[in-house]
């Protein structure tokens, strides 16, 4: 047998591996998280608390025959829908406490398919200790135009909305380095389609960290006499690598605010006078009316 000379021995023992299911799957994310109704009145009141699963694709990605295997509720196995978006939740309950006991803290593992490779047993685990809270606390959401505050129920369209949050006590930069604890906000309108986003983890450079406190939308986004609705998430999170996939768990917290513009409706979309929901977690609030 023909040996190759000792140095190309560690130039190929130190290349990094590739494996061809990253170029169809960027990340993972399993979570958990608590979800809030804020009021105009500045009043927070519990929506309910969810388990939830994503498989985020790559530009060109495809994933096929993807589902999640844990304890609990899991254990049957919790398929994806087919399609870019790759996200499943499991059933809501009215607290923390009583979600971890259908989805337990500890290690799940997603499966799926892609056209270059199968991915079986990729894990992804809470780590919590006991009687340790995660996930961070209510957040409170503060509004301001031309330096002042502004009132939810009364937003003047001609002017930017600066959005401002209460303060992610819980968050803090990823000793991996991979990506530090994230804030999120979304804008939807009144027929609960997402028309603005502050961009998502990983895939977006300039996507708001735990350090942000504010978030500005810009006066293009609202309209004269419309509904609008805003979200904002804290998501405490671990990282990790399986496969040159990246792993992200995360403990979360989102509350959701209804917002009023002033002025005459020009667009006379019907909007509803309660916007139809944007989001699995608004479970008060009416689907959006099935397209024709």
């Amino acid at each position: 047998m023909r040996l190759a000379p000792a140095g190309l021995s560690i130039l190929v023992a130190l290349a990094p591996q590739c494996y061809a299911q990253e170029q169809h799957a960027d990340y993972v994310v399993l979570g958990k998280s608590i979800n809030h109704r804020q009021s105009m009145a500045g009043d927070l009141n519990l929506l309910n608390s969810v388990f939830f699963a994503e498989i985020f694709l790559t530009k060109d990605g495809q994933v096929t025959n993807g589902y999640l295997q844990g304890p609990g509720d899991a254990a049957v196995g919790l398929r994806f829908p087919e399609g870019k978006i790759q996200f499943l939740a499991g059933t809501r309950q009215y607290s923390i406490e009583a979600l971890t006991e259908h989805y337990p803290d500890t290690t799940y593992h997603f499966n799926f398919d892609t056209p270059d490779g199968n991915v079986r047993g990729l894990p992804a685990t809470f780590r919590r200790d006991e009687g340790e809270m995660r996930n961070p606390g209510p957040i409170e959401i503060y509004l301001y135009q031309n330096g002042a505050t502004a009132d939810p129920a009364a937003i003047d369209p001609d002017h930017d909305l600066v959005v401002r949050w209460s303060k992610f006590a819980k968050g803090s930069a990823d000793p991996r380095g991979t990506i530090d604890d994230m804030i999120y906000v979304i804008v939807g309108d009144c027929m609960g389609n997402e028309i603005e986003h502050s961009g998502h983890a990983i895939s977006n450079p300039d996507a708001l960290t735990y350090a942000a406190s504010e978030f500005v939308i810009p006066a293009a986004k609202l309209h004269a006499g419309q509904p609008f609705q805003l979200e904002v998430e804290h998501s405490n999170m671990d990282t990790d690598v399986w496969n040159n996939i990246e792993i992200i768990v995360t403990y979360a917290a989102t509350s959701f605010l209804d917002v009023q513009a002033t002025g005459t409706d020009a667009q006379a979309r019907g909007c509803p006078a309660t916007p139809y929901a944007m989001d699995g977690g608004q479970t008060d609030r009416e689907p959006p009316p099935a397209a024709n």
